[in-house]
């Protein structure tokens, strides 16, 4: 599901690189610990993005510690920080299995027959994630308002994108007050936004050949259409990104944390290297 927010390593310092690995680590962690070894596997680079905006917008305090990894069978780097973790872990099970409904309701045949055989396995991860009041009614409309696009066949991308990028900025908002909250609104919300285009305009060929729903595909025509504008798709993820990046320096002092270095490049290096890539498969 996603995974289209990660961080060029190559461009980050060697403890930069080592405390994202380190917040991957304890997310898998804390994850498979509390809420279903499930989502060990399930787990994308999206939502380690959002614990690192958490951690920093809270200003959680973060401890590294060595923890034995059961499927490396050795130690690793592990970063603690359960504040943080717990609401993002309990946010991810809540979407997986909202994403899983989702799909019941949309797939046919063989497909939605396997995804009905597996959803008591999900049911129990909702009902393990479903720990924040009020968490799984955000996820609930914001993927129930991209249904409603989707079945009006939208041809807006921005309105298509609309719910779920406005999940995205009430689950980053969450519990969070004044001037954080703001930042915390518009980063998630251009997060979001950036993560459903993307998708959107990765999928288009696959989409095109099972005629589902894509905004994209509606609002220029067909494949050729789409890709005869890569370059305004491009803008308008770029624009998302650099909103992103704008909001979120607003909580930033003039020496940047290894978590804002992280952030910054996640979304202003990653983001872009994502599109890049997207749009080169595309050319071939």
């Amino acid at each position: 599901m996603f995974g289209y927010i990660r961080p060029v390593k190559g461009e980050l310092y060697v403890k930069d690189s080592e405390l994202y690995s380190a917040v991957y680590c304890g997310l898998c962690r804390y994850g498979g610990k509390n809420i279903s070894h499930l989502t060990r596997w399930l787990l994308n680079y999206d939502f380690v993005l959002l614990a690192l905006l958490r951690m920093s917008l809270t200003n959680e305090s973060v401890c590294i510690e060595k923890k034995r990894c059961p499927y490396k069978l050795r130690k690793k780097a592990c970063a603690c920080a359960d504040d943080s973790y717990g609401f993002v872990c309990s946010a991810f099970g809540l979407l997986t299995y909202g994403k899983l409904l989702d799909d019941i309701n949309d797939e046919k045949g063989v497909k939605r027959f396997f995804k009905r055989l597996v959803k008591p396995v999900f049911s129990h991860i909702k009902k393990k994630s479903d720990t924040y009041e009020g968490l799984w009614d955000i996820v609930s409309a914001g993927l129930t308002a991209t249904d409603v696009a989707e079945k009006e066949s939208c041809a807006s991308v921005d309105r298509a994108a609309d719910g779920f990028a406005t999940m995205m900025k009430k689950i980053a908002s969450y519990g969070l007050e004044g001037n954080t909250r703001l930042i915390a609104e518009q980063c998630g919300y251009h997060i979001g936004r950036f993560i459903y285009i993307a998708d959107a305009f990765d999928d288009i060929e696959s989409d095109s050949k099972s005629c589902n729903y894509n905004p994209l595909l509606l609002k220029y025509g067909d494949v050729e259409g789409v890709l005869s504008h890569s370059k305004e798709i491009c803008e308008t993820l770029y624009d998302s990104l650099n909103a992103f990046s704008n909001h979120y320096a607003l909580a930033t002092d003039a020496e940047l944390t290894a978590n804002d270095r992280l952030i910054f490049n996640i979304t202003e290096l990653g983001g872009r290297q994502t599109v890049r890539r997207i749009t080169e498969r595309k050319s071939k």
